[in-house]
């Protein structure tokens, strides 16, 4: 019964000596990589860490978050990464779910820790482990045995939390082999291997990092190059020296690099495969980023709850910008109308998805599951269509559709229309309630110069029907984002 600890075990003795990690001032092998790993998961023992137990994760990308990864599903646990950007009253309402049996982290992040457990309301003790300098970790509580559970592929081993876009976030639990599962198909998918070495970037705390960067990596023999934080310069420094083949982002930091202006020109030469996932990636940035670097973005298509679902991997690029690609092998898109009845092909609808890597439920959200989850599929809430080659189309987020007088306006179709506006930098569209029960279209917009409202009006009155054109434009220096650069809605 293979487990995540299993295949490093195999990874391990198959590139013993070859580096798992480059970071900026040291390289981890196979083998040292393996042997911290130990170590972890010895000390979480040692803090009473049993089978189920959940482990918050609170650490920046790099090698310390790989290792205590990998030691929380040795010992049978559940890893709950969470983004260290949080502050304490965040980290302490992400902790109480659940609850966590014991965090680890960084010096730097201990005393936060440490305070958010504080307002924690169970009052149960919990063993904060600290990691860094050479990979040591030291429990600051320390009880319990060293004999830890063996895991099994049906574990549960993540928790995540769903963006909660739309309300609170839900909890969304996925097990050893649903990890196991994702990982073998996305990187036969790219066909990744020991040559490769993939940037670290994206948060390890979201899907996207996690699994797509720092599992993939891991468990295919590659090396993983990290960095604690997108800075788009480093980045750019680092795709250079260290030759970096594969790069898994989100889109503003293509937007941003297809934007920076180097001292001295860089070379992107390395790069063999660039992916754009968790948001919507705008063709102009795919286009801006190809005439920079020579590189085209493709798109990449996934969910937390399912983890990877399509890519445009294929060597010709795909028609257009909306196209995700394929399905991964194994996994099922279809397209349903709102009876969830097959539709034709061509047809929008919404989109569902049936894959062995995706999780079941939302747990204690009954009502949440009988919306999002039927006859083994998960329906994200995204809208969209398959052409005759199988490849997938994202029209919009059902949720985010605006009711204008009756008339159902995609947001995204106004959003794809002003960007193309000479003094818009970024928009985002959303609907405003009215007191006719309809909604109006409010244009939210980030001007590249001095730009006024009536400009943006005209320019979509020229282009689109009366009922698409916004009647409310806001400006703003930007827009509200997440660290994955996914825009927040909610707060505009």
């Amino acid at each position: 019964m293979e487990t995540l600890y299993s295949r490093l075990q195999q990874q391990a003795t198959l590139s013993l000596r070859e580096v798992a990690i480059l970071e900026t001032d040291r390289a981890l092998t196979y083998a040292e990589l393996l042997g911290r790993t130990d170590d972890v998961a010895v000390r979480l023992r040692r803090a009473g860490t049993e089978a189920g137990d959940r482990v918050a994760l609170v650490l920046p990308n790099g090698s310390e978050f790989v290792q205590a990864f990998f030691a929380v599903a040795a010992v049978g646990g559940v890893a709950v990464p969470l983004n260290p950007a949080l502050r304490e009253p965040e980290l302490a309402a992400l902790m109480e779910d659940g609850p966590v049996a014991a965090v680890v982290t960084v010096s730097d992040l201990r005393d936060r820790c440490v305070g958010a457990l504080q307002l924690v309301s169970s009052g149960v003790d919990v063993p904060v482990l600290l990691t860094g300098g050479e990979g040591q970790v030291a429990p600051v509580v320390d009880s319990g045995t060293e004999a830890g559970p063996a895991a099994s592929p049906g574990d549960p081993v993540l928790c995540l939390y769903s963006s909660g876009s739309t309300g609170r976030p839900k909890r969304v639990i996925r097990t050893q082999g649903n990890l196991l599962w994702e990982t073998d198909r996305f990187t036969a998918a790219l066909g990744l291997g020991s040559a490769d070495r993939v940037l670290g970037v994206a948060p390890f705390s979201h899907v996207n990092g996690l699994m797509r960067s720092m599992v993939a990596s891991v468990l295919s023999g590659a090396t993983l190059v990290p960095l604690a934080q997108f800075e788009r310069r480093a980045v750019g420094r680092t795709i250079q020296e260290r030759r970096v083949t594969v790069f898994t982002g989100v889109p503003f930091m293509f937007a941003m690099l297809a934007e920076t202006r180097w001292p001295q020109p860089v070379s992107f030469s390395s790069l063999r495969l660039c992916f754009s996932s968790s948001a919507p990636l705008p063709p102009e940035t795919i286009q801006r980023f190809l005439e920079r670097y020579g590189v085209r973005v493709r798109q990449l298509y996934g969910t937390t709850e399912t983890g990877t679902i399509a890519l445009d991997g294929a060597p010709e690029p795909a028609p257009t910008a909306e196209c995700l690609g394929v399905a991964l092998d194994g996994v099922e898109v279809d397209i349903f109308s709102e009876d969830r009845r097959p539709v034709r092909v061509g047809d929008s609808g919404d989109i569902g998805i049936r894959s062995p890597a995706a999780t079941r439920e939302y747990p204690g959200l009954p009502d949440q599951n009988t919306l999002s989850f039927w006859n083994g599929y998960f329906f994200p809430g995204d809208v969209g269509y398959k052409d005759p080659a199988g490849r997938i189309y994202l029209v919009g987020r059902k949720s985010l559709f605006i009711n204008r007088g009756g008339f159902k306006v995609n947001p995204y179709e106004i959003e794809a229309l002003i960007r193309q506006h000479p003094k818009v930098a970024d928009i985002a569209v959303i609907g405003v309630d009215t007191e006719y029960g309809d909604q109006k279209i409010k244009a939210v917009v980030v001007p590249r110069e001095r730009c006024a409202e009536l400009e943006i009006i005209d320019f979509c009155r020229e282009q689109m029907a009366d009922f698409k054109v916004p009647s409310i434009v806001e400006f703003r220096t930007e827009l509200p984002k997440s660290s994955t650069g996914k825009l927040l809605r909610k707060d505009l």
